[in-house]
């Protein structure tokens, strides 16, 4: 029962996203870049959830579902920051718009590393890095000690 629940809150939900994304195509907003890249990262956070499903991850528990959660509701704060009241006592749509560009250039990184990877990621053997465990890696050694820079430990404290 309580799977139904959320299933059909999660239905709800992505049934309001369409129809505010196609109110704002028929209303012509989206020829504003921002407003565009946003819509583009929000499609990124709704792959990223259904990777999850398809890895058969928790979409509420865990790190890469909190990741995913707290770039959503980063995402969101450009759309929130329009209806707080504009007096600018704390600057509140600076902040949210900085914020939501952060997470746009996070997920583009992201994707953009996952891509070269997924590209670049073949061995010999014909299996992808990803795939391979962290055992089977080559582990990284810097080319100059730590021990040069700081070879004692710090004092003490009392």
């Amino acid at each position: 029962m309580f799977r139904r629940l959320l299933a059909a809150a999660g239905a709800l939900l992505a049934l309001f996203h369409v129809w505010l994304f196609a109110g704002q195509i028929l209303d012509g907003r989206l020829d504003d870049p921002a407003l565009l890249l946003r819509w583009v990262a929000a499609a990124g956070l709704a792959a990223g959830l259904l990777s999850l499903r398809r890895r058969a991850l928790s979409m509420v528990r865990g790190r890469p579902a909190a990741t995913i959660w707290l770039l959503a509701a980063l995402l969101h704060g450009p759309a929130l920051a329009s209806r707080v009241d504009s007096s600018g006592a704390l600057g509140l749509p600076e902040v949210a718009a900085t914020l939501s560009q952060i997470a746009v250039a996070s997920i583009a990184s992201i994707g953009l590393g996952l891509l070269v990877r997924l590209r670049h990621g073949y061995g010999e053997t014909g299996t992808s890095s990803l795939l391979v465990s962290h055992r089977d890696r080559v582990t990284f050694r810097p080319a100059i000690s730590l021990d040069v820079l700081c070879p004692r430990p710090p004092p003490a404290s009392l």
